[in-house]
């Protein structure tokens, strides 16, 4: 997957030889680079062996660098030619360059995809990325000028700074203390917020929302008949604009990717003749994770061919070279294993992979509901949702304990928050632990309201390591079940009518039968990976990383973690932080 950059200089001597060392940062991204002056402003962009992901073009004045897919490229374009500002069959990047000059710094709201842009008039620059911030952005300001790039490394490497990480970012990666306006692990570079554009110019730096998901919660008047059809209308929508006839699904037993497969076996055949692909792993040796077996059934239903495959990496493979090449430690991705899959496909022939991930943020999360009735006074709606638990043999002290819980002030569940071990390891310190975890708790008022958009905030710092991990492996990771259109549609729902019983998904099930199998819908119980995760723990490179190490986090007692290293029993708690301080250290490690 391409890259791009740009550097706008502080003078009048512009230079294109930022831009340039900003491409050669990226070698993973490919070897064919682009770059040409525009004003002030130095744009770049570089791609590999496929067809070209960026693009530079110039139009209306405007200069602009484009990276990325562009699902409505059409929708737009035809706008566009209707005012005749465009010409029918431009690229990408003229159409950005195009769109700006039209709708100014509104356009990023119109667009969808994955993308990230950066468009300039010669004497100020402004840099975009899509709603959901798959599609990566940094930048950087000093006193020669503004820097922005796809990866921190190529801010790094156009400023020509020193490469070394902050400590500070990365004790508060491991601890979860991040928000949005934590810094990049690399000292010196930032990240461009989701649904943010930055303007670089004369009067400095301007930070700017294009899209408040804020506004939509709870807007919506529709009639549960026609929510049904305006769902199957929107998904659809959504499928068909991650579909470009080279793609595989990567297929479950759950829910999520059954639904995407519903709709796109279908209109993958209808665009390229071709039946749509999938892919699974399979774990024959763990029963309590395999799902081959409902896996197979979709298969069948929906006659795909399927392709599956037993899990060879380690999730901790590879380590220091991921960390490095994602500029920093992440929380949560397994990069090791995505790249077992990714590369498996791109063998395979795919360039694009459809998948259900991230779909709980769309119509799952059902936490802090009683809060949500209690503080806004929706007494009826309430009432409903305790009698419905009360008769699946919820206990009155229960309900009792959720009520006075929904009533009770941030500070005080906070307070409990530190006073609770959270079942962290003995390791480590409780109070520093949960210091992330109380902090981001919010009145009873605002519980739900952050929940319900905790997509749209944060870092992303997993999804950032992912989707460099996917530019590495040559294909790119499609989630339908974050379009934006589609996610504005739930994101309306009034509480009440986005969950209906005490089922975080039974809405979408609903919506589904008649179009994924009975036995996936009404299947009980969720597969849990703890088996197969403890049998692979890797000793050999967890005390490479944690014994010894030559930074210390304060927080963590790191001779009580190397004599569990050294005995070797480590439990799930244990190796889920023993894993995370892995990646802090295997990237501290470079220095």
């Amino acid at each position: 997957m391409g890259a791009i950059g740009a550097y706008l200089a502080a003078s009048a001597r512009p230079s294109t030889r930022p831009a340039e060392a900003m491409t050669a940062a990226v070698p993973h991204r490919g070897e064919r680079r682009e770059t040409f002056l525009h004003g002030r402003c130095a744009l770049a962009c570089v791609n590999g062996a496929g067809p070209d992901d960026a693009e530079l073009g110039v139009a209306c004045g405007i200069a602009a660098a484009f990276a990325g897919t562009l699902d409505n490229a059409a929708d737009v374009e035809r706008d566009l030619v209707r005012r005749r500002l465009l010409a029918a069959g431009s690229s990408r990047a003229e159409l950005i360059a195009t769109g700006f000059a039209a709708y100014g710094e509104d356009l990023p709201g119109r667009l969808r995809g994955v993308f990230s842009a950066i468009v300039t008039d010669g004497r100020r620059a402004y840099a975009f990325r899509d709603h959901l911030g798959y599609g990566l952005l940094f930048y950087r300001e000093d006193a020669h000028g503004f820097y922005a790039a796809t990866e921190a490394k190529q801010v790094v490497a156009g400023a020509g700074i020193r490469r070394e990480p902050d400590l500070d970012v990365v004790d508060s990666i491991f601890f979860n203390t991040y928000g949005d306006d934590t810094p990049c692990a690399l000292r010196g570079v930032r990240r461009l917020p989701k649904s943010h554009g930055i303007t670089a110019g004369p009067a400095g730096l301007k930070l700017r929302r294009y899209w408040d998901p804020e506004a939509l919660l709870e807007s919506a008047r529709i009639s549960d008949v026609d929510l049904q059809d305006r769902f199957a209308e929107l998904f659809d929508q959504a499928v068909s604009r991650c579909l470009t006839g080279a793609d595989v699904i990567s297929l479950s037993g759950g829910i999520d990717s059954p639904a995407v497969a519903a709709f796109a076996a279908p209109r993958h055949l209808e665009l390229s003749g071709r039946p749509l692909q999938a892919l699974s792993a399979v774990y024959p040796r763990y029963p309590s994770v395999d799902e081959r077996a409902y896996i197979e059934l979709l298969a069948e239903h929906f006659q795909i061919p399927l392709h599956t495959f037993e899990q060879q990496a380690n999730m901790l493979d590879d380590l220091a070279h991921w960390v490095a090449l994602s500029d920093g430690p992440f929380p949560a991705a397994a990069l090791a294993h995505y790249a077992e899959d990714y590369g498996l496909a791109r063998r395979l022939g795919f360039r694009s992979i459809l998948t259900g991930e991230h779909a709980e943020f769309v119509f799952a999360l059902n936490w802090y509901v009683v809060d949500h009735y209690l503080s806004h006074g929706r007494l009826h709606d309430l009432r409903r949702h305790l009698d419905a638990r009360r008769a699946k043999g919820a206990s009155w002290r229960r309900l009792a304990k959720d009520v006075a819980r929904g009533v009770a002030p941030g500070r005080l569940l906070a307070a409990r928050e530190r006073r609770t071990r959270l079942g962290l390891p003995a390791w480590i310190d409780s109070a520093r632990a949960s210091e992330g975890l109380a902090n981001g708790i919010a009145s009873a008022r605002q519980r739900w309201r952050r929940l319900q958009l905790s997509a749209f905030y944060g870092p992303g710092l997993s999804a950032e390591a992912e989707a460099i991990c996917q530019a590495a492996c040559g294909v790119r990771a499609r989630r339908p079940w974050t379009d934006v259109d589609l996610f504005e549609l739930f994101l309306g729902l009034p509480a009440a009518q986005k969950f209906p019983d005490l089922g975080g998904k039974s809405l979408v099930k609903r919506f589904m039968r008649g179009r994924v199998p009975d036995a996936i819908l009404d299947r009980k119980g969720k597969t849990v990976f703890d088996e197969a995760l403890l049998a692979q723990i890797d000793y050999v490179t967890l005390r490479r990383f944690l014994i010894e190490p030559a930074h210390r986090l304060a927080g963590v007692d790191y001779r009580a973690l190397a004599e569990r290293l050294r005995r070797e029993d480590l439990e799930r708690a244990d190796y889920q932080y023993a894993r995370q301080l892995a990646g802090v250290h295997a990237f501290l490690a470079q220095w």
